[in-house]
């Protein structure tokens, strides 16, 4: 029988982006999935539009803007698959058989934990060969349901945006379940920042990665990697004009850090070192 792969996308005021991604999964030649599209409150018309366009569409709407990692735990908990299958709203298909092939890849080594494609656009550098990788981009990935039924579990609620990639990943490769990226997936990212709020993209963003440095890291890593995150963001969010979002975050992540050391679950010294790896060279076969 046919594995059922389940499509999922948060979305907020992006109505005629989400249609396009939704045109692009409405295509694919998988004959076994579902859509579910998470809508954080949009004045767009995105709601109503998806009803129109796409009535197959699972709709769920939220009260307010959750964020994408909330929003994707949500999708998730309502959807049915033996497959994941994470979309950007901003991203589509290239090409018709990609739920097909991932699937297919899945098949082919069991032990993956994660596939991604490959990835085109104004901000993309595609990738010419099928590769190990230390961290997917969640709106373009597949990976079983047990991934978060059973290994590691949902995206942790204080990442609003961002680093709930790494939060996944470094326990992914932790249990021996390798990240992948294909070469012949491709999907085009658009990048766009129509709907989205630069404060809170750079707030979010460098918040998410100090709760997740005190998560995933070894103890004696802990503190030379906040020193490191403090001492980068500082001089780029002083250069960008942002010295107040930068104290916001800091403030922000203080506050979040007994909530952090709650989902702490550290990777070994073995993980980081093969992790440092995957980012300094190209990885093409894995034991």
């Amino acid at each position: 029988m046919e594995s059922k792969v389940s499509i999922l996308c948060v979305t907020y005021n992006r109505r005629e982006l989400v249609l396009r991604c939704l045109k692009s999964c409405i295509e694919q030649n998988y004959s076994n999935f579902e859509i579910v599209v998470v809508v954080n409150p949009s004045g767009d018309g995105t709601e109503q539009a998806i009803q129109e366009k796409f009535p197959q569409v699972k709709l769920i709407q939220t009260h307010k803007n959750i964020g994408f990692f909330p929003g994707l735990n949500i999708a998730i908990a309502n959807s049915a698959g033996d497959y994941i299958m994470t979309v950007d709203d901003d991203a589509y298909f290239l090409q018709k058989d990609a739920i097909s092939n991932l699937v297919s890849e899945f098949q082919k080594e069991p032990r993956l934990g994660a596939i991604t494609c490959n990835l085109e656009g104004p901000n993309e550098t595609p990738v010419d060969s099928d590769r190990y990788i230390d961290v997917f981009t969640t709106g373009f990935t597949m990976l079983p349901r047990k991934a978060f039924t059973e290994w590691v579990g949902y995206y942790p609620d204080l990442f609003f945006r961002s680093a709930g990639e790494t939060y996944l990943c470094t326990r992914l490769w932790e249990l021996e379940h390798p990240v992948k990226r294909l070469a012949n997936i491709r999907m085009y990212h658009e990048r766009a920042m129509q709907g989205r709020s630069d404060w809170d993209w750079k707030f979010y963003n460098l918040r998410s990665q100090v709760l997740c440095a005190v998560m995933r890291d070894p103890w004696y890593l802990v503190v030379p990697h906040l020193l490191s995150i403090k001492f980068k963001s500082f001089l780029q969010y002083l250069r960008e004009g942002h010295f107040w979002t930068w104290i916001s975050a800091w403030i922000s992540a203080l506050c979040h850090f007994s909530q952090a050391l709650r989902y702490r679950r550290p990777i070994s010294g073995k993980t980081q070192r093969l992790l440092w790896r995957l980012r300094k060279e190209i990885v093409l076969r894995f034991p």
